[in-house]
């Protein structure tokens, strides 16, 4: 099951936590980025994905004109490779029905650009990022990938 919940839900944070600890193995925020999150508003929607009442999944979206920007994709290891992922994304495109595109950011060196493609997104531009550097090399930034796909609305059209 799918629902819509409130990003300061405990299990929500605590999922997320947990699912991006490993990916801040490999990258992490600069501290500039660290003070501009902190006072930041968030005004993204988040879902979670539910089976048997734990939440094993979380995606949050915002629309911006016509494009549904997703972030903040996560599923608990264990319930990876069964459709969790693939089912948060096509719930917020429902959601968000008039979205024409989505689209989602990703930092390439987790290797999270392959898993998008095969939820049918493609690359649409690479740049050095301004806000990720990677945790293995000083000073060295991060490659953020930006991938998008049409969504269901648009494709009927």
């Amino acid at each position: 099951m799918i629902k819509q919940v409130s990003g300061t839900e405990p299990s929500l944070l605590s999922l997320s936590k947990i699912s991006f600890s490993e990916l801040r193995k490999i990258y992490r925020p600069t501290s500039e980025a660290q003070r501009n999150q902190a006072s930041s508003t968030d005004d993204w929607t988040c879902l979670g994905y539910y089976l048997d009442h734990q939440l094993v999944g979380l995606i949050k979206a915002k629309l911006s004109g016509n494009t549904l920007d997703l972030r903040a994709l996560a599923v608990i290891s264990e319930y990876r490779k069964r459709g969790v992922a693939r089912n948060l994304i096509l719930e917020a495109g429902l959601m968000f029905s008039n979205a024409d595109l989505l689209s989602v950011w990703c930092v390439e060196q987790t290797g999270n650009v392959k898993i998008f493609e095969a939820l049918g997104f493609e690359v649409a531009e690479r740049v050095e990022s301004e806000i990720f550097e990677l945790v293995d090399s000083s000073n060295v930034n991060a490659t953020e990938v930006r991938l998008e796909r049409y969504s269901k609305r648009r494709l009927r059209q």
